[in-house]
């Protein structure tokens, strides 16, 4: 169950889009609070400079509860279509970076047999440039276990990756107490109306849970144009991110905490720079946590110029061909066996032919192309007219084509029609996606707007 669900959270996708702010009231269950802030936070770690300082004591001071802000809207309404925000190349736009008190509300779970009483934080915090301007508002939803010592209770800081992912997929199919309902035990699209439940696998029980959308996803907004181009590079979003952390931990007086990192495909990128960035202002994380990693994106690019990644993603094909019983009965006899034999095939013979190249002699070859067909499932002819060489799209695209349909690039499991043309070179489609996005989207504008209001 727990494997399920993170493999749902893995869906890297567009950010989510906000609709007009409801007015339901919440529902009885959840006590709503005033927003107070921490107790004084403690002294830092790393020596601040008067800047910072200054800083530090805008973010202390105490503030009451409201909706959630809007969404906000560019000054001018640029031509439909172009760019992330409607601007497009050399159109500029602005967002309202004016400062709004954050959500509290109150909630309990029960997590392996134990009642756990929480509060869900949800608002925004400003980054600013050096001379204390706000340049970009990262929303967050934080979950804290009530009366826990903060000097002992840990933090996680989580995020997707993409880049341009929101955090709603580890948020709403991983790490957050409540969770979009699938159909199980697979996580297959249910019939809408889309709902949520509890989320059993939930770590709260071991940590607090801050979940962060990057600049430019979710409820995250640039001020301008200019900031965007900043933040949207790879030295501007560690900059974000660790201005995030470091604000959040003043404020919410978390300076004593247990700090960790929890960071999903390129998350696992911005893991590795943000720690090292932080760790330079005098910021240390206990752990970081990295799923889905990317930290040499030479085991991605699948190309005629670099074999690396073919013999790293064949044992996937192999476990991912087995669960759509596409492999011969004696490999299907014993999976744990097979998965291994997998495994020393292509560190072994696969990766050495690679390196042979036309050094192969044409037997050589014609048994490394069985071969390759036996562990994907693929037909023979795929195989050695992709050259032994099997990327994502060859064998998302030919696995089940006998069944005219195409396999999740995101999630194995998952399988679905292809709409376009099958032959289309271009067209790439992934079932994984197209079940998940729709619910996930659907079930977090509704539980931003009732539950965390």
């Amino acid at each position: 169950m727990r494997l399920s669900r993170i493999l749902l959270a893995l869906v890297l996708a567009c950010s989510v889009s906000a609709v007009a702010q409801q007015k339901k009231p919440p529902k009885q269950q959840v006590q709503k609070t005033p927003a107070t802030p921490e107790k004084g936070a403690a002294t830092e770690q790393a020596a601040p400079t008067t800047q910072q300082q200054q800083q530090e004591e805008k973010e202390k001071q105490p503030s009451q509860p409201q909706h959630p802000p809007e969404q906000q809207q560019p000054q001018a309404a640029p031509a439909p279509g172009a760019g992330p925000f409607g601007g497009g190349p050399g159109k500029p736009f602005h967002f309202d970076m004016t400062e709004h008190p954050p959500v509290v509300t109150h909630h309990q779970i029960t997590v392996g047999g134990k009642l756990l009483k929480y509060t869900a934080t949800a608002g925004r915090l400003p980054i600013r440039d050096m001379e204390g301007k706000i340049q970009a508002e990262m929303f967050f939803v934080a979950y804290t276990l009530d009366g826990a010592d903060l000097a002992h209770r840990p933090v996680t800081f989580s995020y997707n990756g993409g880049p341009g992912s929101a955090s709603i997929w580890l948020h709403m199919g991983a790490l957050g107490p409540r969770a979009v309902a699938l159909v199980e035990p697979y996580g297959w699209m249910p019939e809408s109306p889309y709902h949520l439940k509890d989320n059993p696998d939930t770590p709260l029980d071991k940590t607090d849970i801050v979940m962060v959308d990057a600049v430019g996803t979710g409820y995250s907004r640039p001020a301008d144009q200019t900031a965007a181009r900043h933040y949207w590079s790879l030295r501007g979003d560690i900059e974000a991110f660790g201005e995030f952390i470091r604000s959040y931990i003043t404020k919410y007086d978390r300076w004593q905490s247990p700090l960790y990192l929890l960071g999903e495909s390129y998350g696992t990128t911005r893991s590795a720079g943000l720690s090292g960035y932080l760790f330079d202002k005098g910021i240390n994380f206990n752990g970081i946590c990295l799923l889905s990693t990317v930290l040499n994106f030479e085991t991605l690019v699948f190309s005629p110029q670099n074999d690396v990644p073919y013999p790293l993603i064949l044992p996937t094909m192999t476990m991912i061909a087995a669960y759509h019983h596409k492999l011969a009965p004696e490999l299907m006899a014993n999976i744990d066996k097979t998965r291994d034999d997998a495994v020393n095939f292509a560190m072994g013979d696969y990766w050495a032919a690679l390196n042979k190249g036309d050094a192969l002699t044409p037997q050589e070859r014609a048994n490394i192309v069985d071969k390759v067909a036996m562990y994907t499932g693929l037909p023979k002819n795929i195989v050695d007219l992709a050259n032994m060489r099997i990327d994502v799209q060859t064998f998302t695209k030919w696995l089940l084509a006998d069944e005219k349909v195409r396999v999740g690039r995101l999630d194995g499991r998952y399988k679905g029609p292809d709409p376009g043309p099958w032959m289309d070179p271009f067209q790439f489609v992934d079932p994984s996606s197209s079940a998940t996005q729709g619910p996930f989207t659907m079930v977090f504008n509704q539980y931003i707007r009732n539950e965390l209001n």
